[in-house]
Order: C-alpha cells, then structure tokens, then sequence
C-alpha cells in the first residue's frame, strides 16, 4: 500500500471513528443540557442545543415528592436482592454442568436453560400477571420482581458460569482432594476463588438488568412498591411533559450502575476475558 492510500485510508478510519462517537455521545449530551433547562424551554419547537438560564434546581425538584427517592431505594432493594439469588442459583447450577454433565442434564438441558433468556418478554406478561397474583405476597411487592427475574437472569448467570467453571483447571481441585479437602471444601477455597471475577462480571450484568426493567415493574408494582424506571415518565404537569425532571431524574438513577462500574471495573474486565487465552 502506497504513503497516500494508507493516509487515505487512516483519513476514512479516523472520520468514521469521529462520526460513530458523535451519534453515540449525542444522546447523552442532549440528556445533560435538558436537565438544566427550564420546562418552557425543552417543550419549544425549535430546540436549543445550549441552556439559555442554568437551573440546577431540577436536580432538586425532582424529589419535591418523597416517593420519588422511595422509588430509587426499591429499584436498589430489587435489583440488589434478584443479583444476590441469582449468583447463588446460577453459581450452583454453572458448576453442576461444568463439573458433572451427564448427572445435571446434559448439555440439552443447559441450552434450554439459556433458551429461557432468549423469549421475548412480552410474551410471558399476562401469565406472570395472574401467577404473581395468586402468590400470598401478590404482585405489588419486592419479593415478586426479585422472583421474576429470575426468569431472564438466572439463566443467563448459569450459562456463564458454566463456561467460567469449564475453564478452571480439574486439576486443582484433584490435587485439594489429595490434600484431605471435601468437594465442598474444594469448590468454596480453590474453585470458587478462581472464577471470582467472572462472577462480579455476572453479578454486573444482572444487577444492570434488574436495575433497568420497566415491563414487568409496570405492571406488577405501583402502589407500595415502586421502581424509578416507573416513576420517570410521571413527571408531568396537566398535558405537558417535564423533560427537564425526567432528564435530571434519570441521570441521578444512571449513577448507581455508574458508581458500581467504576469500582469493580478491574474485576469486569478479567471476568469477561477469563478463559480467552489458553495456552
């Protein structure tokens, strides 16, 4: 390749690369602005890309209603609670197909394991509905979601786990049995402490999407319990949308996942690369 097709070539790569961040950080940028613009000025019909006058005190009115923080602390209760359980279920189940195939199902079981991460949501609404319903806690609890999302996390940490397992060494834990050491000794001190990262990657993951949900919370919760993904779009005043509140709320309620990432970001990036190099 000549000197002028390569700087061509870098010349395209570099625009395309500069273009693809300007449509991915643009959203974002709009979401920033129209949390501290008034509510006259979002709703006007030629938008404006720059606050005219600062007001800071959305961050603030956003919470005029105390249900509304009450909103962010059962999202947390929720998504906290279904992470913890589905770890443990999918940490356990993992293992079980990794180590022991045949006993747990074999390799047909695990694929329609994760198949259940793979049906549309929708389709299952009603019908969780009406079980949820019938429960002694009903639907309107933090039990119910943390139960439900089982549905779509549990399978989703099992099947990573399993893989994170199948690339731990057997040879470890023959070694601890040579040493005096039970299977369950084995797998909490030798087996475990190895794919400790994959398993804060996964408990990311679910935490994410337990955080995030707004299908099913909309329709079971509402009245005793309530997430924020449920509570943004109520910030309205009679027929006009509040953008502003709904834009300042939801950066406040991006923050926890932010914060989380930040911390156990070293964590998350061996989890999702344990296993790709061997040798």
């Amino acid at each position: 390749m000549s000197k002028a097709n390569y700087r061509l070539v870098k010349f395209l790569f570099l625009a395309l690369m500069g273009l693809w961040l300007l449509i991915t950080l643009f959203p974002f940028y709009w979401q920033i602005i129209t949390a501290f613009k008034s509510a006259a000025e979002t709703n006007r019909t030629i938008p404006t890309f720059w606050p005219e006058v600062w007001h800071p005190q959305n961050f603030v009115s956003v919470f005029a209603e105390a249900s509304n923080f009450d909103a962010l602390v059962d999202s947390f209760i929720i998504a906290t609670g279904n992470t913890l359980a589905s770890l443990l279920l999918g940490t356990l189940a993992g293992y079980a197909f990794a180590r022991f195939p045949r006993q747990a199902g074999g390799e047909n079981l695990a694929f329609w394991v994760l198949s259940n991460r793979m049906f549309p949501p929708v389709a299952v609404v009603l019908p969780m509905f009406f079980l949820f319903d019938a429960t002694p806690w009903g639907t309107d609890s933090h039990l119910s979601l943390i139960i439900l999302y089982l549905v779509f996390n549990m399978p989703l940490a099992t099947w990573l786990m399993m893989v994170f397992f199948r690339d731990t060494p057997r040879e470890l834990e023959e070694a601890a049995y040579l040493d005096g050491y039970t299977p369950l000794r084995a797998f909490f001190k030798v087996t475990l402490p190895l794919v400790l990262p994959g398993m804060i990657s996964v408990a990311m993951l679910c935490w994410i999407f337990a955080w995030n949900e707004y299908l099913f919370a909309n329709l079971l919760v509402g009245t005793d319990v309530r997430t924020f993904t449920i509570v943004i779009p109520t910030f309205t005043h009679g027929s006009q949308t509040l953008w502003n509140l709904q834009m300042a709320f939801s950066l406040i309620a991006m923050l926890p996942p932010v914060i989380l990432f930040i911390l156990l970001r070293r964590y998350m990036v061996r989890g999702l690369s344990l296993g790709v190099v061997k040798g």
